[in-house]
């Protein structure tokens, strides 16, 4: 399969360039650069599906309905919803420090397999069944993020499978 282009053609006008930007007969764009740039053209590559990568992981939970366990686009790594729950799927039971340590086992998985890790987070959200949990589940966590990625966190009141927990993770590449 082959990726569309844009071809990019400047016409000079005074102090600023007009660019005509066309990737279709049905698409074209023209932009102002108000910089010094030189009259060469040159190509990009349009955002499309296909610079979008699965990511799967033996070792993370299988995914339970028609997503991935996360997608590579653009440098970064968007991790599903992590539960406290074994690779088949099923919920492991224990304390909320045992559930957050699974959770964050889990996503270190696909982390990994997506080429990148833990120390790579950059946004964390985590959804509780019952936002008592939330300094229990607190002290485990900081143990896996010393860097302090961006979070929120917020009570739910169902969540998938049956889960007590879930974490969502944006990571870097």
């Amino acid at each position: 399969m082959t990726l569309p282009f844009i071809r990019i053609a400047p016409l000079a006008r005074r102090s600023m360039h007009s660019l005509r930007m066309t990737a279709s007969p049905s698409f074209t764009k023209r932009c102002i650069l108000y910089n010094e740039m030189d009259a060469r053209s040159f190509s990009t590559s349009l955002p499309n599906r296909a610079g979008m990568t699965q990511v799967f992981s033996p070792h993370g939970v299988k995914p339970i309905g028609p997503y991935s366990q996360a997608i590579k686009a653009n440098g970064l790594v968007f991790v599903s919803g992590q539960i406290p729950a074994e690779t088949t799927g099923a919920l492991i039971e224990g304390t909320v420090a045992e559930k957050t340590h699974k959770m964050c086992q889990n996503a270190r998985a696909v982390l990994e397999a997506a080429g990148s890790g833990l120390d790579k987070v950059v946004k964390i959200t985590v959804f509780f069944q019952n936002m008592d949990d939330f300094k229990e589940m607190n002290e485990v966590y900081a143990t896996y993020f010393p860097h302090k990625p961006a979070r929120s966190s917020c009570e739910a009141v169902r969540l998938p499978a049956g889960a007590s927990m879930e974490m969502d993770i944006i990571a870097l590449e």
